[in-house]
């Protein structure tokens, strides 16, 4: 059976007969929902309403003194964020157009099966979230003040997108719905999840995982645990991440990369929010908050023209979807980020704390960093790992970014000549042509990004638009 005890979302039932409201109270109540609101009566729905500022209500249409029809009508003008699932014996197409042109989310008919009805319900609630983020999210997009700044303090930055991407996180904080970050390799996504589960408030704990390199007997056993003697070795009982993240939130690493059998798995967890531990045959309740992160785009995470991830895996861990820009996009965050990870450095290795100049700073910020933090943390630890002044060397770091380092390994490092003109273009250039290395140069370390690669030469983006359609006309 499905599980809704993560959801706080309350529950409203509205129907004449006592039979009905306890029949479905129970049902909902055995599936987790902690608060159902019996109301017998129609007219005292509104009373019922006043202090709640989000439900879901399941709404009988043929009621004696005010008809499911009118509480419909009144509710699509008073509470229109509120989903309404109409349950009825009426099985009339156009009863069920008139009441979804009213603005009812969905239509069940009497005798109403557990699974649908429990569908009914999973989609509602979706759409409550949904709706209530959008709601919060007109009140922040406002301003720039974030409720609880210290939820992101180990997040180096001062760039506006990731501001912004703080602000979503605070707006979905009390939904206990899957999210999906994407982000390239070094981004810091699973920074992002601690934030979101910092910010959640749960009071489990965080529990975070790489799934890239697990199959699917592993990823079952590391997920979901195992019984004694489930298979040969299993010599004792084994509990999962899931039930260690019981509470609080499981951090799936990589999830691009698991395999058919294993997203299937997942999707049932997500869906059902129960699980099997290997060698049994007894389910358990998810008591998890899902975040799930990986390196691939969103269109090739959602494409199924190679079969490599399921359509409706995507959308279900996709309810909230976060996207961290790279760290050629957040140039203006390089000279924090330099700064802090020297000293980190320093610290380490126990030597005082260099400082970062100007010069390094700007060789830095023409760096296209495909690594992104990452990449840069290896420049300069290793930059202050061979640092014996109060700075920085930018040559030092000038030669792992042209790969100087790694040419010199195995030779005299001081004969090693830099390269000439002649050995990059294979003449000796002329100014046009030395402009036209440059621009191409600039564009390719900035992903054709023209605004950038303008700033990168020196020249406004209206130049070199003018230059690049020159060049193609001619």
């Amino acid at each position: 059976m499905l599980n809704f005890s993560q959801s706080k979302v309350p529950v409203v039932l509205v129907d004449d007969e006592p039979s009905e409201l306890d029949a479905y109270g129970f049902l909902l109540t055995s599936m987790g929902v902690s608060q159902v609101i019996p109301v017998q009566d129609s007219r005292r729905l509104s009373a019922a309403l006043t202090d709640l500022t989000a439900c879901v209500l399941f709404l009988d249409l043929n009621m004696p003194h005010k008809s499911g029809r009118q509480v419909l009508k009144e509710l699509s003008s008073t509470h229109p964020h509120f989903p309404v699932v109409i349950i009825t014996a009426n099985s009339e197409i156009e009863t069920a157009v008139d009441c979804l042109k009213l603005g009812a989310h969905d239509y069940l008919v009497k005798p109403i099966n557990m699974n649908t009805f429990a569908s009914a319900l999973r989609n509602a609630l979706e759409i409550c979230a949904l709706r209530k983020e959008v709601m919060t999210l007109k009140g922040v997009s406002f301003t720039r003040t974030l409720k609880h700044p210290e939820h992101f303090t180990g997040i180096i930055t001062r760039n506006p997108a990731m501001t912004g991407l703080f602000q979503y996180i605070e707006s979905i904080s009390e939904s206990r719905e899957p999210a999906l970050i994407l982000g390239e390799t070094g981004t810091g996504k699973e920074l992002i999840s601690r934030a979101i589960h910092e910010s959640s408030g749960l009071e489990g704990p965080f529990v975070a995982v790489d799934v890239a390199g697990l199959d699917d007997n592993l990823f079952s056993d590391t997920l979901f645990g195992h019984s004694k003697g489930a298979y040969t070795g299993a010599d004792k009982q084994r509990e999962g991440l899931v039930e260690k993240a019981a509470g609080g939130t499981l951090f799936l690493d990589e999830i691009g990369d698991l395999s058919p059998a294993s997203q299937v798995k997942l999707l049932r967890l997500i869906q059902e929010s129960i699980y099997y531990p290997l060698g049994s045959d007894r389910p358990r309740n998810c008591l998890a908050r899902i975040i799930a992160a990986t390196n691939k785009g969103r269109n090739a995470l959602s494409s199924t023209a190679q079969n490599q991830f399921r359509t409706d895996l995507f959308f279900r861990l996709s309810t909230h979807l976060l996207q961290i820009p790279p760290l050629r996009e957040r140039k203006e965050d390089i000279p924090l980020l330099a700064s802090f990870l020297a000293e980190q450095a320093a610290k380490t290795m126990g030597k005082p704390s260099p400082r970062i100049g100007k010069d390094l700073v700007s060789l830095l910020c023409t760096h296209p960093f495909s690594g992104n933090i990452r990449e840069l943390k290896t420049y300069i630890y290793d930059a202050v790992a061979r640092c014996t002044g109060p700075f920085l060397s930018p040559g030092t770091v000038r030669e792992r970014l042209s790969g100087a380092a790694v040419q010199s390994f195995g030779t005299d490092a001081g004969n090693i000549k830099p390269p000439t003109l002649e050995g990059l273009l294979g003449e000796f250039p002329t100014l046009a042509k030395l402009t036209e290395y440059a621009i191409d140069q600039a564009l390719e370390r900035m992903d054709n990004n023209q605004s950038q690669a303008a700033r990168l030469l020196g020249i406004s983006k209206q130049a070199l638009n003018k230059r690049l359609k020159k060049r193609a006309e001619s």
